[in-house]
């Protein structure tokens, strides 16, 4: 059986968590697009199975913009309310998590068991696969819901309570893969 090892490569990769407020007063709150703007990871194919790791840096997590349906406005928020909103992020959403750890495992390349991995907790759930080879790079994308509160993480609230986020939100992943050098 062939293994081959393989590294993210950063430049064509991306990782977006997409947040959705609820609440009376929802609709005076965001939904948000974040960003990993930096992200490490590596995976063994193993035949059909594999192995993969993502490690993110909570303080590489920034607002690209809000959500209006599945359409990101990035002129929306000013550059002190993004960096408010990454200050909150990094303290009081993950208090005390440096790195986001996301382990995947499977025996097919069109799904995996993914476990996530903070400070506080962690949760593992199945997620879907899109798998394409090209030139020797492999490209894996999906998406998948995640809920905050398995992680062990608090319920982000605004202002005497007015609105939350919801408890899932939505990660999408894009991730290219190249040969280890």
């Amino acid at each position: 059986m062939i293994v081959s090892a393989l590294i993210v490569d950063r430049s064509s990769s991306k990782l977006l968590v997409h947040t959705r407020a609820s609440g009376m007063l929802a609709r005076l709150a965001h939904d948000l697009e974040i960003t990993a703007s930096v992200f490490s990871g590596r995976a063994t194919l193993e035949g059909e199975g594999f192995s993969a790791e993502l490690v993110v840096p909570v303080a590489a997590l920034q607002v690209v913009g809000t959500l209006h349906g599945e359409r990101v406005d990035t002129s929306a928020l000013s550059s002190s309310d993004r960096s408010d909103i990454e200050r909150k992020i990094r303290d009081e959403v993950f208090p005390g998590t440096k790195e986001v750890r996301v382990h995947a495992k499977g025996t097919s390349r069109d799904r995996a068991e993914v476990t996530v991995e903070v400070w506080r907790g962690r949760s593992s759930l199945p997620v879907s696969l899109r798998v394409t080879e090209e030139a020797g790079r492999t490209r894996v994308s999906g998406r998948t819901a995640l809920s905050m509160m398995r992680l062990g993480l608090r319920e982000v609230k605004g202002p005497l309570g007015a609105f939350r986020i919801r408890d899932e939100v939505e990660v999408l992943f894009d991730v290219t893969l190249r040969p280890e050098a």
